[in-house]
């Protein structure tokens, strides 16, 4: 990606901004990642757990370990995102990855089962698009950073259409040698990807978004990248807007997680609909996030963030009181909830990175995410549990469902709550010139 430097010496800028490719190189990983392991264990875990003869406990209690060990260490992937190179950290957690996966299609019980799943899921934590290359994407766009991360984020939606290939495949060669292929693809391919890495555009003759260089007198391109612009996590710790951020996004990650995973089981319990029309409405939802990611994306570039949150948080709540208010009993009918829900859930995806950067700059948005990230996965756990407990006590979904309703209105005026878009700029630029002179005053 080096840009030619004539004799003249000026650098010729790219045809196409090298932030592109990064954007392409986090859609390829996560398609890869959803294919063989996010989306995709649902069609292994019914074969694994056939083939052992396990209950439903011993599958269920390793996909509730997983989310909750990304969530623990979410903050760890962060912290060191803002001490290592973004490169080096795609590579070793591709290798986790692909070893994991290869272990996972080798397993002989349930203690090797949940160990290759440990495994698993410490590799994706470091290379999924939940902190890495949103932080490393912001560090390459600004103008366009909602966007490019609302791009970044589609790789589950290209994804999700493999586990259909994969149940196929599985009938032919078998859970182990597909599970073990994956696991090779892993190791090959995405420590290929992660090569493409590169930390900021300064070094290379760029400037985010991939507006022309600054140039010396002499009009040669300046490659020092400056000092990253923002807070340290410590300080953005001490802000109400960080504490707002993470409450909405908890809220919204409780509401989109319970019912997720109870849908399926709503419509066929509560509603009345087939299991394989409640299976079309979960694709739908689904697939329509993939409107959510990227119209979110965009209109965070556009409009004050506040209003495209509550925005958001609106969606969420009007369906679910469309589900209280109208019978639903046809697929038909549920797709006004199904528009809501799928545009809304998507709408959460791309906010961590381009809110924390637009909120804390990226002196440590690693750090930042990672924690915003371990607390929203923390409520999704809840969520699931909440809405299963409440099943079992009343014997219905009703009264959980208007929980969730009041926890996605209550996200609405936390979002007007926080600070405008010029108001946290202007603390940037403060804090900004507070580090300069605390750097001059050590050096007199």
């Amino acid at each position: 990606m080096e840009p030619q430097t004539p004799a003249s010496g000026t650098t010729r800028q790219p045809r196409i901004f090298y932030g592109w490719y990064l954007v392409a190189g986090s859609i390829l990983t996560n398609t890869v990642l959803s294919a063989a392991y996010f989306q995709g264990m649902s069609a292994f875990a019914v074969s694994i757990e056939g083939h052992f003869g396990w209950s439903r406990s011993v599958v269920g209690g390793a996909m509730s370990m997983r989310q909750m060990e990304s969530g623990i260490t979410s903050p760890l992937v962060g912290i060191l995102l803002d001490r290592v190179k973004p490169r080096t950290l795609l590579f070793w957690s591709a290798i986790i990855t692909g070893l994991g996966m290869v272990g996972l299609g080798l397993i002989n019980g349930i203690l090797t089962f949940y160990l290759a799943i440990f495994v698993i899921s410490i590799g994706t934590s470091g290379m999924s698009h939940a902190v890495t290359w949103p932080v490393l994407i912001a560090r390459w766009f600004r103008r366009k950073l909602g966007t490019a991360t609302g791009w970044a984020v589609m790789g589950p939606i290209f994804g999700s259409p493999f586990v259909i290939l994969n149940t196929s495949l599985e009938e032919t060669y078998g859970w182990r040698t597909i599970i073990i292929a994956y696991g090779l693809i892993v190791l090959v391919f995405l420590t290929l990807i992660s090569a493409i890495a590169r930390e900021r555009p300064e070094p290379y003759g760029l400037r985010p978004d991939g507006d022309p260089p600054e140039r010396d007198a002499q009009g040669i391109a300046v490659r020092t990248p400056p000092p990253l612009r923002g807070m340290t996590a410590r300080r953005a710790m001490r802000t109400k807007e960080f504490w707002l951020f993470m409450g909405y996004l908890s809220g919204m990650f409780m509401v989109n997680s319970a019912f997720q995973v109870h849908q399926i089981f709503y419509f066929v319990e509560d509603t009345g609909l087939t299991k394989s029309e409640a299976a079309v409405t979960f694709t739908l939802v689904f697939l329509l996030s993939g409107i959510g990611r990227l119209g979110a994306g965009y209109m965070l570039d556009k409009a004050d963030y506040r209003l495209v949150l509550a925005v958001v948080a609106g969606m969420l709540t009007a369906s679910m009181l469309y589900l209280q208010f109208v019978t639903v009993t046809s697929v038909l009918l549920a797709m006004p909830f199904v528009a809501l829900f799928g545009i809304g859930f998507g709408s959460v995806i791309p906010t961590r990175g381009t809110l924390g950067s637009m909120m804390f700059g990226g002196r440590s948005l690693g750090s930042i995410v990672g924690i915003l990230q371990g607390g929203s996965v923390a409520a999704g756990v809840v969520g699931p549990i909440f809405m299963a407990w409440v099943f079992d006590v009343t014997g219905d979904y009703r009264a959980s469902i208007w929980v969730l309703a009041f926890i996605g209105a209550l996200m609405i005026p936390t979002a007007f709550a926080m600070g405008s878009p010029r108001r946290l700029s202007a603390r940037i630029r403060l804090v900004e010139r507070q580090t300069a002179l605390a750097a001059n005053e050590r050096r007199s």
